[in-house]
């Protein structure tokens, strides 16, 4: 499936696809071979690969990002401050959904285009569009992948006669324009003082974004009764059938006013199917809106993790999170005992800082960094920030003999937790 996402990718030319996942080089090794202007990179973590494919987008060239929609989360950073700059060549971040975490909400947060693709026809639309977009309106475009994309299916697709199987491929053009980085501080650093024209500026090409996506041929719309289903979803097409009429939505952000509010005029119901209320809240008349269905998901308080009488605190708000928030637990109730969990590469992502702060303002807890082949590398790490007080463990089950540490401590264990 990667495959098909990067191949793809390369065939509207793009220029550099910078990814993390180690199992797509082959993929890619083999269409630098077939594309001589086609380069690839392998990055450390998700912001590094963001921040190096919009380096390109900034220099005119097409770009692309891939990305899990998990890991869409960890370049936050550099996302936020793209919408405000924008870019000058043509740059996707595409998010491939690997499992419940969805990035839907980073369009409307970060102001950025969104596009969902849950089939390799609507995908290879979806990129081509989306360049479009991206390069007619100077912005990053995101386009959420599923992880299985199969053809499109249902009697209410309509097929186009490029994406079938007989029509031939889109060949990328091997003489684009050379690299070309034009300054102007005013937009690229994006300082205060400039802050606020962009955000201006940003405005204006959203509003314009969402007259375009009113005619994207990815939208579906079939009437049939007065009970109106909107989903994100190309399996409720089939699924709802004749017994609700259906709106079909690819461009989740920012929403088709006139398209949505259209269907909304000619039912008495309506129902919005989606995993997180994108599409809801942009509806600015809800009044017929019944029914979301993650609403049963929300005001479920869950039980507190605890692992031999410590409280667990986990990397809830990016890589190496669980730092931070347990020595705020810390600050906050002294006496409470907390086990931090984090991984290795979040550790060298965005865990030494969290770190250093930890060991100047004296907090005290238990931190757990599970381990692949970097162990070394971390305690070397540690040492040079004068710390030595870390242990190395067989099992998790060793965690015990810590539960009453009254010093910061660091231990290393091997495998996931």
């Amino acid at each position: 499936m990667h495959e098909e996402i990067t191949r793809v990718l390369v065939e509207n030319g793009a220029r550099m696809i910078y990814a993390v996942n180690k199992g797509v080089e082959k993929g890619l090794q083999l269409l630098r071979d077939e594309f001589p202007h086609f380069d690839y990179e392998l990055c450390t973590n998700e912001k590094i690969a963001y921040e190096q494919a919009l380096s390109c987008a900034y220099a005119s060239c097409r770009s692309a990002c891939l990305l899990s929609s998990e890991g869409l989360y960890e370049a936050l950073d550099p996302i936020m401050s793209s919408a405000y700059t924008g870019t000058a060549g043509g740059f996707l971040v595409i998010c491939v959904q690997e499992n419940d975490v969805l990035a839907t909400p980073v369009g409307p947060f970060a102001k950025l285009p969104f596009i969902v693709a849950d089939s390799i026809d609507a995908f290879r639309s979806a990129v081509e569009y989306g360049y479009t977009i991206s390069e007619k309106y100077e912005t990053p475009v995101i386009i959420q992948a599923a992880p299985e994309m199969s053809e499109e299916r249902g009697s209410r697709i309509e097929e186009r006669a490029s994406a079938s199987p007989n029509a031939e491929r889109r060949t990328p053009n091997a003489e684009r324009s050379s690299a070309r980085f034009i300054k102007d501080p005013n937009r690229w650093a994006a300082t205060p003082q400039f802050r606020y024209r962009l955000r201006r500026q940003l405005n204006e090409k959203i509003e314009k974004i969402r007259k375009e996506f009113e005619e994207y041929e990815g939208n579906h719309v079939a009437v049939t009764t007065q009970t109106g289903v909107i989903t994100d979803k190309l399996s409720s097409l089939e699924f709802y059938d004749e017994d609700g009429s259906i709106l079909r939505l690819a461009t989740l952000y920012p929403l088709p006013d006139k398209l949505v509010s259209g269907f909304i005029d000619r039912m008495d119901i309506i129902f919005v199917e989606e995993g997180y209320p994108v599409i809801e809240l942009q509806i600015a008349d809800r009044s017929k809106v019944r029914a979301n269905k993650i609403g049963d998901s929300y005001g479920r308080e869950k039980p507190e993790e605890m692992v031999h009488g410590m409280h667990v605190v986990r990397d809830k708000l990016g890589p190496a999170s669980s730092i931070n928030m347990a020595h705020g637990i810390k600050k906050l109730e002294p006496g409470k005992k907390v086990l931090a969990i984090t991984y290795e590469d979040y550790f060298f992502h965005s865990g030494m800082p969290a770190f250093v702060n930890t060991l100047y303002n004296n907090s005290s807890f238990v931190l757990l960094v599970m381990t692949n082949r970097r162990e070394d590398e971390l305690k070397g790490v540690l040492k040079g920030f004068g710390f030595e007080n870390c242990h190395h463990l067989e099992s998790a089950s060793e965690i015990e003999r810590f539960k009453d540490a009254d010093a910061l401590t660091v231990l290393f264990c091997r495998g996931i937790m």
